[in-house]
């Protein structure tokens, strides 16, 4: 008998409760890994807050992780690199203080080579001039 999965977000609800609903944005256990053209950021959001209470069946919730898992991720559209990149990204962002974050999603750096550039560019000495405007010097 499959249990509904749904995500316990902060609060922490139960995770296979009989009659809970599962969230339009996770995708039902008996379908091939649901919608996929959700955002990648839902999906990303779902896996990395997905818990279960001890009493739930291990084995469930490995599943829904699994499924999770790989609607963030996709490897049917991404390459290994591709997802080591958003792997080591979001690591990053977590590590990093807030202004780095702010300026990497400001620039919409998608891999670790366009981070890099980014981190190299962002470190250059700008270039000034000096404009007189009243013909003083």
């Amino acid at each position: 008998m499959a249990a509904n999965w749904t995500l316990s977000w902060v609060q922490g609800g139960p995770c296979n409760s009989p009659g809970s609903e599962t969230p339009r944005s996770v995708a039902s256990p008996g379908t091939q890994l649901g919608n996929h053209d959700r955002n990648p950021e839902t999906w990303h959001m779902n896996f990395r807050m997905f818990s279960c209470p001890e009493e739930s069946d291990p084995i469930q919730a490995l599943r829904k992780l699994t499924e999770l898992c790989h609607m963030w991720l996709r490897p049917d559209l991404h390459t290994k690199e591709q997802i080591l990149d958003m792997l080591v990204m979001e690591q990053f962002m977590i590590s990093m203080p807030q202004e780095l974050q702010v300026l990497v999603k400001v620039n919409g750096v998608q891999s670790c080579k366009d981070l890099e550039d980014l981190l190299r560019n962002n470190r250059r000495p700008k270039k000034w001039s000096v404009v007189n405007l009243f013909g003083n010097e």
